[in-house]
């Protein structure tokens, strides 16, 4: 357990001087949840965190529709043009790979700690996001060409 009060302290420590709050939010809240040693709410968080997110992702990227900001006209108009066409196929490419990567990281733990590390090295210091991880574990699983 110090060793993971101690890993989750640096990366809390780097994202206060990278100034990721929601990273340091989230180092801290599982610092101390590891001091009290909260293995029923680790199992809870590992359920249901992955689908809880996704759907606000999803909130997140519907409420333009939801708000009238984006009209169907306005969609339909956009999807026709060549831009549109092309971030089609971007967001159909990045969940496929994205689809993929979920499988991937359940069944390989060494992948799952190079994705973490890599994640955290471009979240920290780059300006990434931690979707990165789902990504480059899909990307993997096709390079490896083999199934989940």
């Amino acid at each position: 357990m110090l060793q993971a009060v101690a890993a989750l302290v640096a990366i809390a420590a780097l994202s206060l001087i990278s100034k990721d709050r929601m990273l340091m939010a989230a180092a801290v809240a599982l610092a101390i949840l590891a001091v009290l040693d909260s293995r029923p709410v680790f199992t809870l968080l590992q359920r249901h965190s992955f689908q809880v997110g996704i759907f606000f992702l999803l909130l997140f990227l519907l409420l333009p529709i939801a708000n009238q900001k984006i009209s169907t006209t306005d969609m339909a108009r956009q999807l026709l043009s060549i831009e549109g066409a092309v971030a089609v196929m971007a967001g159909l490419a990045v969940s496929i790979v994205g689809g993929r990567g979920t499988a991937i990281l359940a069944g390989h733990p060494a992948i799952l700690t190079g994705v973490i590390i890599g994640t955290l090295i471009a979240v920290l210091f780059f300006q990434g996001l931690p979707a990165g991880l789902i990504i480059a574990a899909g990307l993997l699983g096709f390079l490896r060409l083999s199934p989940a």
